[in-house]
């Protein structure tokens, strides 16, 4: 492939077919473009490129923009895309979907794709059936690794026919293997696709030596016979032999592909784990080039590049020499990395009087072929000298062979890092005090542990260390001084379960978090490594959150309890409380507040305006037969149904007026023959008897009337709720607008939500009586209640969600967030409650509850949660930076809450919270970690800081503008001229 320009590019690429809906900026789009050309260059002369940008800027789209750049040179390329399990399998199928499909006004990012030829698999097996046939496959790392005692015992039968050993020797091998669990008859099919002649003429490659040095399960059986099925025959290591197998007859199956693009690939970092070594041996030479995607190309330290450079040497395109070049490149960082530890050593001590002469020598000698006249400034020109020439000639060039990284620039800017050191005095310190003299007990007992870990315990929460293996473990329990501590801290932890002993660090998150919520209307995410710190978050949130609504009750009740509002407190409640009871009454058809949240057409489809107020008598009058061939169940019969009403009379309006305004009708015609419908009275707008809308059954007659008074609630003019989203509603289909008013109304009445509590203490200051509350006039203060400041911010809330729920899900979705629990108005939920990451995304993304998320590490890759949210919190800290920059990349993303902030805003901030409790292992890990981050970030593009990086009280003065720009790695798709 030729260089390519833009121009080439955009005749069959737009990548910003989306970006209006996703609010991704011209700017953006055009350095997604440039990543993608310049990524191909990387690809004309190398086997593999690294798209490292930051996290949330759009590696998979740019990605895709590469495929489909491959896919539009070569129509019969096929493409293989390696996720790390199946969560990510689902987010990159949505993504390729939305890449193939319509964005609208006719636009598609790339129209060269078509559904049917894209496929995300689950299994080996279908990866082997599928590959042939279609050109995308997206596949887990996970499929190499699943089903495999089944394929054992597969690759065993196949082994006895490639030997044609007799069944005597067949059976007895089964036998043998894993005590005879896999004996079976000889297998018609393998690997639940294949028949022995379609494998037959692989099976050599699969079971004998091909390259002379890779073990076989042909050359193990030549030494040691049928004994190396045995149980303790160790030497023979038959299962390793077998995955040996199995992924070389993968490999012999698998056709050749164009591109492997390989997803987070840092999880591949250490080749000695079972994903590395699986996916290195099925995928030997079965690609031509290889894309991988990963935001932190090394974490931990910079060996890691040389992992990156052995995958790609299994392109069939890879030079001999690559991995001498990784050598050479990881020696020039490791020398750059000293230089810099020297000259930042001198800058140490340099003051801003010398920083001041030395940026103004460096204009006149920017790369100091000639060194500063003053003594003071001559080591540290030396250093900068050799890091220049080092960057220049070595680093730079050597890493844009290999990678593309663009980032913010002004992220320093925006993202509010706050460490919160948190004194622990007094007794306070008891329990941590206790805790470390026990660890130190077991190491002078000659039973160490990992200190670190069961200290992050103590640090996390209380809960974490009352449940720590250290307090159970029983070969230490016979032990007097271990178990006279351990019964010790026992105590003191069982001692603060009591609420007034709150720990530390869940006391500041808890009020950190509630102030957020509930001051400024900002959600936030939590981050929490042990499952007992998060589940004990989740508790002491739900119980909080309920004292603060109970606070707002008492606007109304002053002397109100919380049994009075909630009843019993507790998930599982029996007893009801103020709220459950006016919940009910906004739901039930035979109460005025039934109105209250329902849509009246009227008003929002129909544009009535104060027609039917003209002509209430006629209206009545209309509606008087109609109500009488409504058929129904007793209730509604002998009381008044406000729901039955409401259609009775709507349905009377529309055709009193279809008749006497045929110019009007014309108009709305579409509506009115929705409301005419003979199935609008019984079922609703939708016209389906379904459990949304109330729908009506039954054999008897309303023996009620329709006055004047009631039918005039329903053709009045005055604005209700629904009458600020008047018209089609962002476009929805009339069942999904259906679903929505209802589930919303549902939402707005829901326990954890404040919207009772708001309306019932606005009616309080208004004078209306509250205890007991009257239907009819409360009914007038919620349709007033929108006007408020406090109702204008659920409306402001609600649009803000309808333009999510229609322009960023996908029907699916919007499904799959109506038909669950997505809409109960939880406060805070956490990710071991067993729903799945794309549902709890989903829930999370709309500016409605719940406003926080307590996420363990399967979150923290992945997924998308910048819509409404633009706060994290790590309140157990890794020791990897790398995964704290996965965790942020959450919420900072293209299009996210923080960047559409900062388009009003410039002074919006992303806040990052830290608590640390002082003197304890926090303080090292941050420590750690942020000097493990210096080096992420220089090396991947960052201009060097001292100053941030200074672990002094007095920090160096900063950095000339002009050097620390010199020192920057620049790995940007295009270098400015």
């Amino acid at each position: 492939m030729t260089l390519r320009d833009q121009s080439w590019l955009r005749t069959f690429l737009d990548l910003g077919a989306h970006a209006q809906q996703g609010n991704i900026s011209s700017r953006d789009i055009e350095r997604q473009e440039d990543t993608v050309l310049r990524a191909l260059e990387i690809l004309q002369d190398h086997p593999g490129v690294v798209l490292a940008d930051e996290v949330g800027m759009g590696k998979t789209f740019e990605a895709l923009g590469v495929l489909a750049a491959r896919a539009h040179v070569a129509p019969e390329s096929r493409f293989l895309v390696i996720t790390p399990g199946p969560d990510l399998n689902k987010k990159w199928t949505r993504e390729i979907r939305r890449f193939i499909a319509d964005a609208g006004g006719g636009r598609k990012v790339y129209g060269g794709l078509e559904p049917d030829a894209i496929l995300d698999v689950g299994r080996l097996g279908d990866l082997l059936v599928e590959a042939p046939r279609r050109r995308v496959l997206i596949a887990p790392i996970s499929l190499f690794l699943r089903g495999v005692r089944d394929d054992h015992a597969d690759l065993l039968d196949l082994f006895c026919r490639y030997k044609r050993l007799p069944g005597p020797t067949r059976a007895a091998i089964f036998r043998r293997f894993r005590d005879g669990a896999c004996q079976r008859e000889p297998a018609e099919t393998f690997f639940g696709k294949f028949n022995y002649a379609a494998l037959e003429p692989h099976l050599a490659a699969a079971f004998t030596r091909t390259d002379g040095n890779e073990p076989t399960l042909d050359a193990a059986y030549a030494e040691h016979g049928n004994e190396l099925f045995s149980a303790d025959n160790k030497a023979g290591k038959i299962l390793d032999l077998l995955d040996l197998a199995r992924y070389r007859l993968a490999r012999a199956l698998l056709p050749t592909f164009d591109l492997l693009v390989v997803d987070e690939a840092h999880k591949l970092k250490n080749r000695e784990t079972k994903r590395a070594l699986s996916l290195s041996q099925a995928l030997r030479q079965r690609f031509r080039n290889a894309l991988f995607l990963t935001a932190t190309p090394f974490q931990l330290g910079i060996d890691e590049l040389r992992q990156v450079f052995a995958l790609f040497s299994l392109a069939q395109t890879a030079p001999l020499d690559l991995r001498e070049r990784a050598e050479n490149l990881l020696t020039d960082i490791r020398d750059y990395q000293d230089a810099y530890a020297g000259f930042e050593r001198d800058w140490g001590r340099v003051d801003p009087v010398l920083a001041a002469e030395l940026g103004q020598h460096l204009e006149r000698s920017p790369d100091l072929a000639q060194l500063p006249d003053n003594p003071a400034l001559r080591p540290v020109a030396l250093h900068l000298r050799r890091l220049i020439e080092l960057k220049d000639t070595r680093i730079e060039p050597a890493l844009r062979r290999w990678m593309v990284r663009s980032r913010r620039d002004d992220r320093f800017l925006y993202r509010d890092h706050r460490p919160r050191r948190l004194p622990v005095e007094g007794p306070a310190m008891i329990p941590f005090l206790a805790y470390e003299r026990l660890i130190a007990e077991l190491f002078d007992q000659k039973h160490p542990t990992h200190k670190a870990a069961v200290e992050i315990n103590m640090v996390s929460s209380y809960s974490a260390a009352q449940r720590s293996e250290m307090l159970s473990d029983e070969k230490t329990a016979a032990i007097p001084s271990i178990e006279r501590y351990r019964g010790l801290l026992r105590d003191i932890l069982k001692n603060l379960s009591d609420e007034r002993d709150s720990h530390p660090k869940l006391s500041h998150v808890l009020g950190d978090v509630l102030r957020a919520a509930e001051e400024r209307g900002e959600k936030t995410l939590i981050f929490c490594a042990r499952i007992q710190t998060l589940h004990e978050l989740q508790r002491k949130l739900h119980d909080a959150w309920e004292d603060r609504l109970l606070d707002r009750w008492r606007h109304a009740y002053p002397d109100a309890t919380h049994t009075d509002v909630f009843g019993e407190r507790g998930e599982d409640r029996h007893a009801r409380g103020r709220h459950a009871l006016l919940q009910q009454r906004f739901h039930r058809t035979q109460d005025f507040l039934y109105f209250a949240l329902r849509e009246r057409y009227l008003q929002t489809l129909l544009d009535f305006e104060d027609w039917g107020e003209r002509h209430l008598d006629a209206i009545v009058e209309r509606a008087e037969p109609l109500l009488r061939q409504v058929r129904t169940g007793p209730t509604s019969a002998e009381r008044i149904n406000f729901c039955i009403l409401k259609r009775v009379v709507e349905r009377a309006a529309v055709d009193l007026r279809r008749e006497r305004d045929p110019a009007w009708a014309r108009d709305f015609a579409d509506v009115i023959q929705r409301i005419c419908d003979p199935r609008f009275i019984p079922h609703g707008y939708d016209l389906v008897k379904d459990e949304l809308e109330e729908s009506e059954d039954g054999h008897l007659t309303p023996t009620w009337n329709i006055s004047r008074e009631h039918a005039q609630l329903v053709v009045r003019s005055r604005p209700h709720l629904w009458t600020y989203f008047r018209g089609n509603m962002y476009g929805l289909p009339d069942e999904r607008r259906i679903q929505l008013v209802e589930r919303l109304a549902r939402y707005l009445t829901a326990r954890y939500v404040p919207f009772i509590a708001d309306v019932i203490a606005r009616a309080k200051s208004a004078g209306l009586a509250v205890d007991p509350v009257p239907s009819r006039e409360l009914l007038d203060l919620v349709d007033d209640f929108w006007q408020s400041p406090v109702g204008r911010g659920y409306v402001v809330q609600l649009r803000q969600f309808l333009q999510y729920f229609h322009y960023e899900l996908s029907e699916e979705s919007q499904d799959k967030l109506l038909d669950g629990e997505l809409l109960e108005g939880r406060f805070v939920r956490q990710t071991s409650d067993g729903e799945a990451r794309e549902r709890l995304r989903e829930t999370f993304n709309t500016p409605l509850y719940p406003m926080v998320l307590i996420a363990n590490e399967v979150m923290q890759e992945g997924l998308d949660l910048q819509r409404s949210c633009c706060r994290v919190i790590h309140h157990d800290l890794p020791w990897n930076p790398a995964q704290l920059e996965q965790r942020v990349g959450r919420v900072d993303r293209l299009g996210g809450r923080i960047h559409k902030l900062r388009d009003k805003d410039r002074d919006a901030k992303l806040e990052i919270l830290y608590p640390l409790i002082q003197q304890t292992i926090d303080m090292r890990i941050h420590q750690v970690v942020r000097q493990r981050e210096k080096w992420l970030e220089f090396l991947l593009g960052a201009p060097p800081d001292p100053q941030e990086y200074a672990e002094v009280n007095t920090p160096p003065p900063p950095l000339p503008t002009a050097l620390a720009d010199r020192l920057r790695i620049d790995l940007r798709p295009r270098v400015p001229s």
